[in-house]
């Protein structure tokens, strides 16, 4: 009987190791793509900007009709 409390033990003891693990290994991939990430929403809004600033001049982007947007 022992033994089987202590192997139930041991199992529930490696599944909640794995859990941690898989937790830390998430962290891990969100923090080192943290950077990236950043980047990529800075660059983002710098072309939202972009766009907007280029309209207010009265350039018109020659995409929009092929994204379905009168020029």
């Amino acid at each position: 009987m022992d033994d089987k409390l202590e192997l139930d033990a041991l199992t529930e003891e490696i599944r909640l190791t794995e859990q941690k693990l898989s937790d830390l290994r998430k962290e891990y991939r969100e923090r080192k793509t943290a950077g990236v990430r950043a980047a990529i929403e800075a660059r983002n809004e710098a072309d939202k900007v972009l766009r907007e600033e280029l309209r207010a001049i009265g350039y018109r982007d020659p995409m929009d009709f092929w994204r379905g947007r009168s020029l």
